[in-house]
């Protein structure tokens, strides 16, 4: 099994091949008491560092006392470690076979003297003058290598300080990156208008009475008339006792009365329960009667759908138009609840939860910000009518007098249709889902397109759009529970960054958005450097106020503010996992809920996803952790790929063994399309189980020759879990690790009375080389 070249620690660059690159020197200023004990302090202090910032706790970290050799050392340390033991630890650690453990050193002590070359992706050495720390050119930059140092120097400091102190406590940022990352990085309060929604659309209605509102199939509705109509409505709903601070069920596929509806709620400062009309019939009651509707809007189609737990109103037969179109418009209040938007609920009953009018305020004013909407400005509703995109895409452009266009039901889910209607219209902007964005982005558009951007939202993306588009792409970052977030323009970064910067990074989430406070924090709510993974937490004006009668759910997420509380007292946590980048801007890695333990190694799956979206060929990416036959977690790689050829799975391994530990490599891969569930997200709840098949490789199937052949193949089989193995196949490119070769050679131990250590199979990865070895040590098994 080939060794890793690359790093594994943040902010590291893919290498090709071996260290060679020129040196950034970084002087580490250390206490006196460093002097007495380099090599101790130096190696305790580099296994601190690299826990802090990967989280493994089962680190190797050279050691070079001579010229030419460099010993690895087996050292563990988690969180809890003091002082005093890890140093105590060290001149303990036993020297590891580092070709056994199918990864090279973490970091290595040079005690030779200042290092002409890096041992490790972190080298330190002893010199006279006390510590210097080098890293090859080539893997970091300049700005890494300093981070690094400083937060080198700091843990050696703090390991002098006293033998009690524990790992994860020491504090890695200086005052000045935490006054970067915490103060610098969310400057971004705004001035925001005192309107909300529905008399922002009033006062246009005023203003421009004729200006075109809304546009589908069919039917054309002007402010005017989309004004006029939501006042008769609210005058209906209050003639059928709906009161300020009630809840209406709006049960609506992509409409104009479905705008008439919310509307109409929002006059009377009223809560809209967003529902669906293409949802079950039985999820739709259940958010009917858990969130206690006073009424339930819908159209007659769907009546029975919605029937049984709150009078219902049809628009298209009952007759609310008789009621006066005079103006509506109870008091508001930034608190009171403008959408009840219930999670996709893939597990369990669906949350609901409740948008303020206050963070819907904060968050159309950006969103029309960022698009540059105006009232010349043509929108879209694209998005599913039952989640609270609809405050992202279509009332940003209401708000400041453009015209929403809906079309029909079958151009939605085709590119090429979608296309041919945005040209068609005049859309100047959208939002779309990362599945259908992505396919777009592929099509050959004319020069003259009307477009300007296309936000994109629902999922991370995973690759970077082709220069040269003649429109915007605005990733963007949210969730019902706090709105957008953050957001990113990808094609002006992708072009500033270049061929070379787009294929160390993916697009990230970007910076946040107006009046949106973020923060990358640690398992103790504690501020990170960039590169390391972290929850995403957020605070600020576009918090909802939590959950729908779930005090319990609410607390866990929306917790005291430890950061700023004097500005904003209440901190949502995401469940999101990301990391800075050096600039400030924020990469999502995956999800809290998404991190397994493999062979003892927290591991985040959306990390591995994130370099798996890097490779050629590979489109979108996911990974799951299964249990194999033995018990033990098994990584599964599904993979889409792209337009060109799809990868080979061996080409795919031997990549991410380039870039990830041993253990983050998964075994399996399930190459095909990755379904989508009805919110554009990938379902992975309806990943199929992984084939027992032999994977595709580069080498043709060879059956077994001989009953010792047969007999070891039989073993790999059950170990693997895998049919169809051939007797030339690699063991790791058919998904071994060091688990199973552990449990393969103790089988064959078993089975032919043979000395064989599973450093062998490290040495000879097939059936035929096993047999080989087997029949030169046993004779009688030949």
């Amino acid at each position: 099994m080939a060794v890793t070249t690359s790093s594994s620690l943040p902010l590291a660059r893919v290498l090709d091949g071996a260290r060679a690159g020129a040196l950034h020197r970084r002087a580490i200023a250390v206490p006196a008491a460093v002097a007495e004990r380099p090599e101790e302090y130096a190696t305790a202090a580099l296994a601190a560092l690299v826990h802090r910032y990967t989280g493994e706790t089962d680190l190797l970290i050279g050691r070079r006392r001579q010229p030419g050799l460099t010993e690895p050392l087996a050292i563990r340390v988690d969180g809890r470690t003091t002082a005093g033991e890890l140093l105590r630890a060290v001149p303990q650690a036993p020297v590891a076979v580092e070709g056994g453990t199918g990864r090279p050193a973490h970091a290595a002590v040079d005690l030779t003297g200042p290092a002409s070359r890096a041992l490790a992706a972190l080298t330190l050495s002893a010199t006279r003058d006390g510590l210097e720390l080098a890293l090859d050119s080539d893997e970091f930059d300049a700005d890494a290598a300093d981070q690094y140092a400083r937060h080198l120097e700091r843990i050696v400091a703090a390991l002098t300080a006293g033998p009690d102190g524990t790992v994860r406590d020491i504090a890695l940022l200086t005052d000045e990156e935490l006054h970067r990352t915490l103060v610098e990085w969310n400057d971004t309060e705004g001035p925001v208008g005192p309107a909300y929604f529905h008399e922002l659309v009033a006062d246009t209605a005023r203003r421009t009475p004729d200006a075109l509102a809304v546009i589908l199939p069919g039917t054309r509705l002007t402010y005017r008339e989309l004004d006029g109509r939501a006042n008769q409505l609210a005058h209906r709903l209050a003639a059928r006792g709906v009161r300020p601070g009630d809840r209406v069920g709006v049960c609506f596929p992509r409409s104009a009365e479905s705008l008439i509806a919310q509307l109409a709620c929002f006059k009377l400062a009223c809560a809209a329960i967003l529902l669906d009309s293409d949802f079950p019939t039985d999820r739709v009651r259940y958010m009917i009667e858990d969130a206690s509707a006073a009424v339930v809007l819908t159209l007659a189609a769907h009546e029975e759908k919605v029937s049984g737990f709150a009078p219902v109103i049809a628009l298209d037969t009952d007759d609310w138009r008789t009621e006066p179109a005079t103006e509506v418009s109870e008091p508001v209040d930034a608190d009171d609840l403008i959408h009840i938007c219930y999670t996709s609920g893939s597990t369990g009953a669906p949350k609901a939860v409740m948008v303020r009018f206050g963070a819907a305020r904060n968050l159309i004013h950006s969103m029309a910000e960022l698009c540059g909407v105006t009232g010349d400005s043509q929108g879209t509703w694209l998005a599913a009518p039952g989640y609270g995109m609809i405050e992202v895409e279509c009332f940003p452009v209401l708000a400041r007098g453009g015209t929403v266009h809906i079309p029909d039901v079958s151009v939605v889910s085709s590119e090429h249709r979608l296309q041919e209607w945005f040209l068609r219209e005049g859309i100047t902007t959208t939002l779309l889902m990362k599945p259908m964005a992505e396919r777009l982005w592929r099509l050959e558009w004319p020069e003259d397109t009307p477009l300007e951007n296309i936000r994109v939202c629902g999922e991370r993306i995973q690759s970077w759009p082709p220069a040269g588009l003649p429109f915007r792409l605005i990733n963007l970052y949210g969730s019902a529970e706090a709105t957008v977030v953050a957001s990113c323009d990808i094609t002006e970064l992708g072009e500033q960054l270049g061929e070379q910067g787009r294929a160390r990074r993916l697009p990230p989430i970007g910076r946040p958005t107006t009046n949106v406070t973020t923060y990358v924090l640690d398992e103790e709510l504690r501020p990170l450097p960039p590169g390391l993974v972290g929850e995403l937490c957020i605070a600020g004006v576009s918090l909802s106020a939590g959950y729908l009668g779930r005090p319990e759910a609410t607390a866990e997420k929306w917790i005291t503010n430890p950061i700023d509380p004097a500005r904003h007292p209440v901190m949502y946590r995401t469940g999101d996992l990301a990391r800075y980048w050096p600039d400030g801007s924020i990469e999502i890695v995956g999800r809290t809920d998404n991190q397994v333990k493999v062979r003892g190694n927290r591991v985040h799956l959306g990390e591995i996803e994130v370099v798996l979206t890097t490779l050629p060929g590979v489109s979108q990416a996911a990974v799951l952790a299964r249990q194999d036959g033995q018990g033990d977690v098994q990584l599964t790689a599904y993979i889409e790929p792209g337009l060109e050829r799809a990868p080979s799975v061996r080409d795919i391994r031997r990549s991410l063994a380039q870039r990830l530990p041993s253990f983050m490599v998964p075994a399996v891969y399930v190459i095909g399309g990755l379904p989508t569930s009805t919110n554009g997200k990938i379902d992975r709840a309806a990943l199929p189980e992984p084939p027992r098949s032999r994977p595709e490789l580069d080498i043709p199937y060879q059956a077994p020759a001989g009953e010792l052949e047969e007999s070891l193949l039989g073993l790999w089989t059950k170990v693997l879990e895998l049919d169809g193995v051939g007797v030339h196949d690699n063991f790791f490119d058919m998904g071994g690790d060091s688990l199973r070769a552990a449990r393969l050679t103790e089988l064959v131990r078993r089975r032919f009375a043979v000395d064989i250590e599973i450093v062998d199979l490290f040495d000879e990865p097939t059936v035929v080389k096993m047999a080989a070895l087997v029949a030169d040590r046993v004779p009688a098994a030949a």
